[in-house]
């Protein structure tokens, strides 16, 4: 939820702008994102006002860089995440160049260096790896015709035991897609549990490797 909310956000923004959804897609484009990062101070309580911001900081020709923050009314950073965006060629389902009317009403600077984020660690098959599987539901698509990129967050928790999620607060999560994931698929969720404060997770199709994610928690009574 709080992905979602930060994605709302978001797009809020693009409509605010006239960058809308139909307006990108009319020209056989989509938004799409590719890498999350994301750290947690502290989650929101229940009837919490929040603040919700965030800034279209950079682009060069293929990538956009978006940063989010949640605050609290009295402006304490609750949580804030780095994104990596493209824009997919939906006929080619290529990766296209990111077009100037499509950026430039964000006013980010233009940058011609490409970020290099850390790749989320990897599944130690030699361990114990818990999985489970889902059949992707229609509900599940967004306007790109391929699963909500909120939709991996669940199919990864929900994979861990309860009394793990009901002992510990997440304080890191870094999220990274590979592949698309579409209506009728069944994913597999696979993850682990390193010690006592890591997780490390991979969504995959019979297509291959979807989704890869690193966790890091903090215990707590």
């Amino acid at each position: 939820m709080l992905v979602n909310i930060m994605m709302l956000a978001s797009q809020d923004q693009s409509n605010e702008l006239g960058i809308t959804v139909k307006k990108v897609n009319d020209l056989g484009l989509g938004w799409v994102v590719t890498q999350h990062i994301i750290t947690v101070k502290r989650m929101p309580q229940i009837y919490e006002k929040v603040m919700v911001a965030t800034e279209a900081a950079s682009y060069n020709r293929y990538f956009c860089y978006r940063d989010f923050w949640i605050k609290s009314e009295a402006g304490e950073e609750l949580a804030k995440m780095h994104t990596v965006f493209v824009l997919m060629d939906q006929n080619k389902r290529k990766i296209a160049r990111v077009l100037p009317e499509l950026i430039e009403p964000y006013a980010s600077d233009y940058t011609k260096k490409i970020e290099r984020l850390p790749d989320p660690g990897k599944i130690v098959t030699t361990a114990q790896v818990r999985n489970k599987k889902y059949q992707v539901r229609f509900m599940d698509i967004d306007s790109n015709q391929h699963v909500n990129n909120a939709h991996y967050f669940d199919w990864m928790m929900d994979v861990l035991p309860a009394d793990f999620l009901l002992t510990h607060l997440l304080t890191k999560m870094n999220i990274k897609y590979k592949q698309e994931v579409h209506y009728g698929d069944v994913v597999a969720s696979d993850a682990q549990i390193s010690g006592d404060v890591k997780t490390v997770h991979r969504i995959k199709t019979d297509k291959g490797l979807c989704c890869t994610a690193e966790c890091s928690w903090v215990k707590h009574n």
